[in-house]
């Protein structure tokens, strides 16, 4: 990502990764049962991640706010590499 964006970075065009943890999502049948239970993750904020959460980043990055933001890698994982 980072090659790419010192690529385009000369025309304007940003590069940015986002790479979510654990997210609460809804499992297709194919991917088999989810298990009943909650598995302790080790997430500082005691929790799995939204969807939403998720895609108001990508929006942010895609519009005019993230313009100034290139060659990021962006962990959404509710600090789970903070311990």
């Amino acid at each position: 990502m980072r090659a790419l964006a010192v690529e385009l970075a000369p025309h304007g065009i940003t590069c940015n990764t986002v790479a979510p943890g654990a997210i609460d999502t809804v499992r297709g049948a194919s991917a088999g049962q989810a298990p009943n239970r909650e598995v302790n993750l080790g997430i500082p904020l005691g929790r799995k991640g939204h969807v939403d959460e998720i895609a108001s980043m990508v929006r942010y990055l895609a519009g005019p706010e993230g313009r100034y933001i290139t060659g990021q890698t962006l962990h959404i994982n509710g600090g789970l590499f903070l311990t």
